[in-house]
């Protein structure tokens, strides 16, 4: 799997150098900070499309050639980036990084749920924990880049790094699952119908898309946000450093956390516990503050995020694995979309307090609803019994 970790890691840092800079692409060309909602809900939209059609091919054996060509339209979606000047030109750019990862994620994961034995929450983690990795290292690598010459430059060094990276593919070995009935194409065509209309699965997807909302709102208002407060763009990379450094360091230990207790209650409360700090970022006018509170926030989100890849993963049939990996992006980046789209308005006419507090709203009825169609339950071999006679 270290050839899929590399890969993580590298296309990671190319998308979060776009999350930490899209302040300073908003100085340098005159974009209005509802159009950062555009170029990063572009991205979202175009995962959605690439995940909802090609997931499943993964499946069927194609997953080799999704990882190259999603590693590929990554490389060629930064490089672009790098080169754009006008809106229109950043949006595609986006978009083609999005669709490239769309197709990197089902693929990755299903080779490592398939290939797990008792550990895929930690495996999980470990491959979260290279993703969050290129998160860390990205923004700080892309602000030096751009104190060093402009901000273009870090999108073109890291669009290479992202094609010399296909090179990790040679030793990654995509295993086949064993499909049950005909194998007909009417019946792959039914994947997703069989999926959406499982409880179980919309349950556990309902998680992914609350976490991935928020993921949507953060794009376009933390870097604005930030550079309203009077944070340098130095300082705005090393906010998103704080955010997910915590992550990485405890990814591993994390995912053991849904392999003990389960991964709907360690995603679920996890969930949970990040609504009220995505509330307060509004309201609060400390830079050093803000950065101070997302620090807890990234911990309870590296709980969450292996917690909710291997919730789909058990509600889902085996033989749909990468599908259902699939099924649930999609919907997280149609949420995320969503985000993206309607939190920059927001934040231009409301002010940043309603926009944050709007977004904490709209994750919480997301996960109350999650909770009631399938009610979180620690797993048998989690819960201690009295001894018998007590």
């Amino acid at each position: 799997m270290r050839g899929l970790y590399i890969i993580a890691a590298v296309t990671m840092a190319g998308v979060s150098s776009v999350f930490a800079l899209l302040a300073a692409l908003e100085e340098r060309y005159g974009l209005s900070t509802a159009s950062l909602g555009w170029i990063a809900g572009s991205a979202f939209a175009a995962a959605l499309i690439t995940q909802l059609s090609l997931a499943r091919y993964a499946d069927r054996g194609h997953g080799a050639l999704l990882l190259r060509v999603g590693v590929l339209a990554a490389a060629l979606g930064l490089i672009w980036f790098g080169l754009a000047t006008e809106l229109w030109q950043f949006v595609l750019a986006r978009a083609l990084l999005g669709a490239g990862v769309g197709m990197i994620i089902p693929a990755a994961r299903r080779a490592i749920v398939l290939t797990s034995t008792g550990n895929q929450g930690e495996r999980l983690g470990v491959f979260y924990a290279a993703y969050l990795a290129g998160f860390v290292f990205g923004p700080p690598f892309a602000g030096l880049l751009t104190m060093l010459a402009d901000v273009r430059l870090p999108f073109l060094v890291l669009g290479g790094l992202v094609a010399v990276s296909s090179i990790s593919l040679r030793s990654v070995e995509i295993p086949e699952a064993v499909r049950p009935g005909d194998g007909s194409p009417l019946a792959d065509k039914r994947v997703l119908r069989r999926l959406v209309v499982d409880r179980r699965v919309v349950a556990a997807v309902l998680v992914v898309v609350s976490f991935r909302y928020s993921i949507g709102v953060f794009e376009p208002l933390w870097a604005t946000h930030l550079d309203d407060l009077g944070a340098s763009t130095l300082v705005i990379t090393l906010s998103l450093t704080c955010f997910a450094l915590p992550m990485l360091i405890v990814a591993k230990p994390a995912g053991r956390l849904s392999d003990r207790f389960g991964p709907r209650v360690a995603s679920v409360l996890s969930a949970a516990a990040t609504v009220p700090l995505m509330a307060s970022y509004g309201y609060v006018g400390s830079v050093p503050l803000i950065i101070g509170m997302v620090v807890p926030h990234g911990l309870l989100e590296a709980i969450q995020s292996p917690g909710t890849q291997a919730a789909v993963a058990d509600a889902a049939p085996v033989e749909d694995t990468a599908a259902a990996q699939g099924l649930s992006e999609a919907a997280g980046s149609a949420a995320a979309a969503i985000g993206a789209f309607t939190a920059a308005p927001l934040f231009a006419w409301l002010g940043p307090g309603p926009a944050w507090s709007i977004a904490a709203v709209v994750m919480a009825l997301l996960l109350a609803t999650s909770a009631l169609m399938d009610k979180p339950r620690l797993p048998i071999h989690a819960v201690r019994r009295q001894p018998s006679g007590v």
